[in-house]
């Protein structure tokens, strides 16, 4: 199986934002953003999935169509809950306030949202549920750079917190490896961020 990990185009939001299921505009440029990445994508997925926050659902919508593959969308795609933290600059947000996430942002929860550990695991099941690693099928996934570097870390068996050793920029194009035989398990980073 080769997998697909497409990150959304630049959404339109002042830097140092913070923001992750809140549904943030998409650039002035998004037209011309979302075309060089159905472009540099350069194969027909089998199946495409999508978070359905608008930054996902207009690249994968455009893949879709030029493609003329379905689209399924699932909410387990999300990108991080940060609860009462959304739409604030981080520099709004009080040290005394934010210093126990950032410290272990894998396990502790930001106020009202959710902790790394839960995102990996929302998207464990989402894979265990969508994935046959034993097939040759292509499959893209339009979401998330948290969303793309838990994947990195549940095939590549990494520790959550070396996730972040992986850039994810706006309309990249990561892809993976993946094969079962038998009960062995064999993944591959064939490129990332591209």
């Amino acid at each position: 199986m080769e997998l697909y990990l497409i990150r959304h185009t630049a959404p339109d939001v002042p830097n140092g934002t913070c923001y992750g299921r809140t549904d943030v505009p998409l650039t002035p440029s998004y037209r011309t953003d979302t075309a060089r990445v159905v472009s540099k994508l350069g194969i027909r997925p089998d199946k495409l999935y999508s978070s359905p926050s608008s930054r996902c659902s207009i690249l994968a919508e455009s893949i879709s169509e030029s493609f003329e593959i379905k689209l399924e969308y699932s909410d387990l795609l999300m990108e991080l809950d940060f609860g009462s933290w959304e739409g604030k600059l981080w520099s709004e947000i009080p040290e005394s306030e934010s210093r126990f996430w950032t410290d272990n942002f894998v396990e502790a929860e930001t106020p009202e949202g959710e902790s790394y550990k839960q995102l990996f695991d929302r998207v464990s099941v989402f894979l265990e549920n969508n994935l046959d690693l034993s097939s040759d099928e292509k499959i893209g996934i339009v979401t998330h750079g948290g969303v793309i570097r838990s994947i990195f870390c549940k095939y590549l068996d990494l520790p959550l917190d070396k996730g972040f050793r992986f850039e994810s920029n706006y309309g990249s194009i990561s892809k993976l490896k993946l094969e079962r035989n038998g009960t062995e398990f064999f993944s591959k980073l064939i490129f990332w961020n591209l």
